[in-house]
């Protein structure tokens, strides 16, 4: 019998009312951080869902409210009410915050949003670009570091760049080493703004083995060899793959330690794994929710078997808040639509029952 089928048996047999342990304290055991992320006002607005990311979670990681779009919505003018529930939220929880998407470079034929109108819609030379890029990461970065010393403990600074190439990208060209400028031009301001915190890149499509995590492999390795970054989030979000098509663990796990082999930290920064569903809120067939959990514990035993990887972020805590990419996907977290644990919570739970504290070797998985 497996590792994961060993321990699903035990998730089989756990009461569907605990939640006891904690996430947060079998995590800390290990010196190891489990996050809630896309965590936004809307959410954390919400009693359930503020009670569970304070209790069982020792971290958060924003969904929109650390773009571009949100913080300088006018050129100049910078809003941080959004982020500063989330900042302010964590502090007052005893949790930290990495920053997700800061610069997110898409155009507006690309999902999702990152840029802000005033950006997209300007004519701007390199040399503005520039001034653009370095005064927006001074002042969102030292917002942070004066309001919430030692909170907002992580940037991931630019995301997604193997996919993206927008305004920032196009405008600003490539450097002497082939990447595109505005990668490094963003990190070199932001350990300047803040030299006290850990800077990451995060990317998805890149966490087992192919030609995305060579990409982001090379990328990172160039940032780390100019002394530009510190860790690495692997997003780990499939939304609408067929359940069983993840990436094999071992390939995992040898990507992981690649990474870390460059002295990069590396973590899961959204993992959501969507089911087969017709109605958003309940997956067609119940057996697929045991899938979901194996899936869930595959992806953290992967992480929790390697030195490097330090934290799991679900993307996201509960159903009811999922976005759903693909028609006919949903429901890929760990709590369903009325705030109850799923397997894939239990999962989570056993896997990290099942580490020794003060791990160095982890334990391979099959």
């Amino acid at each position: 019998m497996s590792i994961i089928s060993a321990l699903l048996l035990v998730v089989a047999s756990v009461s569907r009312n605990q939640t006891d342990p904690t996430l947060q304290s079998l995590a800390g055991k290990l010196n190891f951080t489990m996050g809630a992320g896309a965590s936004d006002p809307d959410q954390l607005k919400d009693p359930k869902y503020a009670a569970i990311a304070s209790a069982l979670y020792s971290a958060l990681e924003p969904g929109n409210s650390m773009k571009m779009y949100a913080l300088e919505p006018s050129q100049g003018q910078y809003s941080f009410a959004s982020a500063d529930i989330v900042a302010s939220f964590a502090q007052d929880h005893g949790l930290h915050v990495t920053a997700s998407a800061p610069i997110w470079d898409g155009k507006a034929t690309d999902y999702g949003t990152g840029n802000p109108q005033w950006l997209m819609q300007g004519h701007y030379s390199a040399t503005q670009l520039q001034s653009i890029l370095q005064n927006y990461i001074a002042t969102i970065m030292q917002h942070d570091h004066n309001k919430y010393p030692g909170v907002v403990n992580h940037w991931a600074v630019v995301s997604e760049a193997t996919h993206l190439c927008g305004l920032f990208c196009q405008g600003l060209g490539k450097d002497a080493s082939g990447f595109p400028a505005y990668i490094a031009l963003a990190y070199r301001y932001a350990r300047k703004a803040d030299p006290t915190v850990q800077l990451c890149y995060d990317d998805w499509g890149g966490e087992g083995s192919g030609s995305t995590s060579d990409k982001v492999y090379h990328l990172v390795s160039y940032l780390k060899s100019q002394g530009l970054i510190d860790c690495v989030g692997l997003e780990g979000q499939w939304e609408g793959e067929a359940l069983g098509d993840l990436p094999r663990a071992p390939d995992i796990v040898a990507n992981i330690n690649r990474l870390g082999a460059l002295g990069l930290d590396v973590y899961f920064s959204q993992v959501e794994i969507g089911l087969p569903t017709s109605n958003r809120t309940t997956a067609n067939n119940p057996s697929d929710l045991t899938t979901q959990a194996k899936e869930y514990a595959t992806l953290l035993q992967a992480c929790l078997s390697t030195r490097a990887c330090t934290g799991f972020f679900t993307w996201g805590i509960t159903d009811k808040y999922a976005f759903c990419w693909k028609p006919g996907y949903c429901v890929p977290r760990p709590f369903d639509t009325t705030y109850n644990p799923k397997p894939a919570f239990y999962a989570l739970q056993t896997v990290l029952s099942h580490i020794v504290p003060g791990r160095t070797q982890g334990v391979v998985v099959h």
